[in-house]
């Protein structure tokens, strides 16, 4: 072998070696949210008792499976039940509660715009995720997905776009359920 041949593979080796090291030592973006414990994916009949969920905002454990569960996504006006919502998770959607004590109007309206078209983030269209008021929220927003969870005083849009970006579309059945879209239809293009 010539010393070219002996000097360049050396240099491609040493070129493959940083960069593996240099991607290696990149720090990793930080996940918002508390990791919480599994408490399995159990489906039970409506009406069914079961342990508590370990979590405020629940974010696994037992769940219906019937005609109305998973629930449709999108923002609703009622409070959403935990075995329902649940099973939503479980397909990958993420749930963002809100309490109307504790939000003021003006920020319940940006929540809502965040989520609703026109959306209120050119680059932000979100697909999987139940919006509700939750009158037993013990901050102002709570989210959830499978298995995180995170809280927020008041309203950021940043925060709540980075959540619903990081755990979204993260679960064990997330290609499954009603509206099965990206979990984010801008990042698809």
């Amino acid at each position: 072998m010539s010393k070219f041949a002996i000097v360049t593979v050396s240099f491609v080796a040493l070129l493959i070696g940083a960069t593996i090291l240099i991607k290696v030592n990149q720090p990793q973006e930080t996940l918002l949210g508390t990791k919480q414990p599994d408490q399995g994916q159990k489906h039970i009949a409506r009406g069914q008792s079961h342990a508590a969920y370990n979590s405020d905002l629940p974010s696994s454990g037992p769940h219906y499976e019937d005609a109305n569960s998973p629930t449709d996504w999108g923002i609703y006006t009622e409070p959403v039940q935990p075995e329902v919502y649940l099973h939503n998770e479980e397909h990958g959607g993420v749930i963002i509660t809100y309490s109307p004590s504790l939000l003021p109007a003006d920020q319940l309206k940006k929540l809502q715009a965040l989520f609703a078209p026109p959306y209120d983030q050119k680059d932000f269209k979100p697909a999987k995720f139940i919006l509700a008021p939750r009158p037993t929220n013990t901050k102002a927003i709570q989210l959830a997905s499978w298995n995180w969870t995170y809280a927020l005083d008041s309203y950021d849009a940043a925060l709540i776009t980075k959540f619903y970006l990081q755990h979204g579309g993260k679960a064990p059945e997330a290609l499954a359920g009603p509206n099965n879209a990206p979990i984010n239809q801008a990042a698809q293009k």
